[in-house]
């Protein structure tokens, strides 16, 4: 790739985890680079924001990772500043609170003795089943019944990610299940009966690292050193056109507070929606408008309500699986970080899955407050008369929709990006791809490899493509 001047110009679209932290190994390489950010602040959607003394991640989120060198640069970032927190989460189902991952032997104890019976009687069903090798995992649901049966499917799972994705597991391909869900195991059940094993599951993380002002410190962090190091950062900032000549990205055309400007490249690593990257590569999209449609994300809209008492509960994450109530999860900050509220308080994130134009992205602060403080009353969290405050987030492309056909369409756009040989899509929004918040920073450094010249495209696609997952322990904890 040719050198225009006597560095490298390279720019970065987005400033999430994976843009971010590509920009952030650049800056200390010391490359010329430039992010162009649509937000006002870093972090994309492991920002955080500060309100009244309160501080809120665009949803509950933790640092863990396989990547011992991705670990050791994070602490050398953040030093004593990175906490070790421990993780507890529950299933909230008809006033009573379940372990997750769920555990059978707790599910028998509480459910009424037909559920129970009919729950396990599914198990040993599908433990048969298995030896016979029947049945293939092409949808959601066919992962779900695979692994909980009708019963737990029913009860836990059917609701909630109708909820969560807005359409039934059916439409939903189950690429993503295997990293995501702890599944159960009829074995690993009786073995605990027996006690021959003790513990966590082994694909559930029980501490985790986390920053003692929020997530987005991380990222906060590593802006200061890209522009310590020379780097620009364009906040509140829309790519409007991605300009390409000869097969090479060239020029980057974005709005800056109602402001037209340009940015020359030599290499181009984009981070945003993998359709709204396709878009701006004006000559790009014939014959592609089916893709661009198909590839969509699902929203959600937070509600951070700030409290006057000390705690709420002692879980990090409570899942709502009742369809009738609007939020998915309930997650208490401080649970993560105590600094996430001043002393004696404390305070509540409500996740909303919707998208733009639906009324839930629509409706007022006071209107959504109302619902919200209904729906936790009605779950047993009385904060009525507590509430100091509240402050809406959204974020539109938080998760990728893995409709059945999704690949498909996600191969074609990535397709159409490759005549561009100095062109890298990258990052959840940028490959549509699940990634966890590590994997996403583990694609960045790789990213900045390869504007380097030292890794290729093919080993930068390659991460998180695991079809299950072992989480990693905190080792200090």
């Amino acid at each position: 790739i040719e050198v225009v001047s006597g560095r490298r110009k390279i720019v970065v679209l987005g400033g999430g985890p994976c843009g971010l932290t590509a920009a952030w190994e650049l800056a200390e390489k010391g490359c010329e680079v430039a992010v162009v950010e649509r937000e006002s602040q870093v972090g994309g959607l492991c920002r955080t924001v500060e309100h009244r003394g309160f501080r809120f991640d665009l949803g509950g989120h933790r640092f863990i990772s396989k990547d011992r060198t991705l670990i050791d640069r994070v602490k050398g970032l953040l030093g004593d500043e990175l906490l070790v927190a421990t993780r507890r989460s529950v299933i909230r189902w008809r006033g009573i609170d379940y372990r997750y991952p769920l555990s059978l032997e707790e599910i028998l104890r509480k459910v009424p003795l037909r559920l129970g019976l009919s729950c396990l009687k599914d198990l040993m069903d599908l433990r048969i089943r298995k030896r016979l090798n029947e049945g293939t995992d092409l949808t959601l649901e066919d992962w779900l019944l695979g692994r909980f049966g009708p019963t737990l499917y029913r009860t836990f799972f059917e609701g909630y990610t109708r909820k969560l994705w807005g359409r039934s597991p059916r439409e939903l391909s189950a690429d993503w299940a295997g990293q995501r869900i702890p599944s159960l195991s009829l074995g690993e059940v009786f073995s605990r009966w027996l006690r021959l094993t003790k513990g966590f599951l082994r694909t559930y993380a029980s501490s985790f690292y986390y920053p003692e002002k929020g997530i987005g410190q991380i990222f906060e962090r590593m802006a200061e050193v890209i522009r310590a190091r020379g780097g620009l950062l364009f906040l509140s900032s829309a790519v409007q056109e991605v300009e390409v000549s000869k097969g090479k990205a060239k020029a980057v055309h974005f709005n800056c507070e109602g402001r037209e400007q340009d940015l020359e490249c030599d290499l181009l690593i984009s981070t945003i929606p993998l359709p709204d990257l396709v878009r701006s590569l004006r000559s790009r999209r014939t014959g592609l408008e089916e893709s661009l449609e198909k590839l969509s994300f699902r929203g959600v809209r937070f509600l951070d309500l700030l409290l006057e008492r000390d705690e709420v509960s002692e879980n990090t994450w409570i899942y709502v699986p009742d369809e009738d109530l609007p939020m998915t999860r309930i997650q208490e900050p401080k649970r993560r970080s105590p600094f996430n509220a001043p002393p004696g308080r404390t305070s509540l994130i409500l996740e909303i899955p919707c998208d733009p134009g639906e009324e839930a992205w629509e409706e007022s602060e006071e209107a959504l407050l109302h619902r919200g403080v209904k729906a936790l009353s009605r779950l047993g969290i009385e904060v009525g008369g507590q509430v100091l405050g509240y402050v809406s987030t959204w974020a539109p492309h938080a998760y990728p929709i893995y409709r059945l056909d999704y690949r498909k369409h996600q191969e074609r756009l990535i397709a159409a990006l490759s005549c561009s040989e100095n062109l890298l899509s990258c990052g959840r929004q940028g490959l549509f791809r699940y990634l966890f918040m590590d994997q996403a920073m583990q694609m960045g450094l790789l990213a900045a490899r390869w504007a380097q010249g030292k890794a290729s495209k093919e080993e930068v696609f390659g991460v998180g493509l695991e079809e299950t997952l072992i989480e990693a322990q905190v080792q200090e904890a």
